[in-house]
């Protein structure tokens, strides 16, 4: 018992006398991961139960290409930049399978590229500020360019 103390010890030793010159980039590494996938607090949905409408039909489908010119919302360049496809797909910017609502505060016109690369991604909140300053050049004059992933009464109401 005592040898495999022993044994169990001089192998912390050794991983500490290899790590311990690397934790001054191991920590803002690992700070910096942290930081730039944090979620944006306030604006995600409020509980993980999903919207019972899944996808954008009708008016909302519409009113997000409208808002969008037709054209993908997508950033060509991490988060600078706006892509020049036209947009053919309509994206849940908070995931439907996260609990985002199907509202069109939380909707984006992507082109098929930037949709299959987005996939179920929880934006961080880098993500949605790039697109909210982006969307400030394109929008139409007046038209709120915040991403909320809640849904209002207003919107509760006009599904019942």
């Amino acid at each position: 018992m005592k040898a495999q103390v022993d044994v169990a010890g001089a192998m912390l030793d050794t991983l500490w006398a290899t790590m311990s010159p690397f934790l001054p980039l191991i920590i803002p590494a690992v700070a910096f991961a942290i930081v730039t996938s944090f979620p944006m607090l306030g604006r995600g949905p409020v509980s993980s139960r999903r919207d019972p409408w899944r996808g954008y039909k009708y008016g909302a489908r519409a009113t997000v290409f409208e808002r969008a010119g037709g054209r993908c919302e997508g950033a060509v360049s991490v988060a600078w930049g706006r892509c020049p496809d036209l947009a053919t797909e309509i994206d849940h910017i908070f995931p439907h399978s996260k609990g985002g609502p199907m509202v069109v505060s939380n909707g984006q016109a992507l082109c098929r590229d930037h949709n299959r690369r987005k996939r179920d991604m929880t934006p961080p909140w880098w993500y949605v500020l790039a697109l909210e300053k982006r969307r400030r050049g394109y929008f139409p004059v007046g038209a709120d360019v915040r991403v909320r992933a809640v849904m209002s009464e207003a919107e509760a109401q006009l599904r019942r």
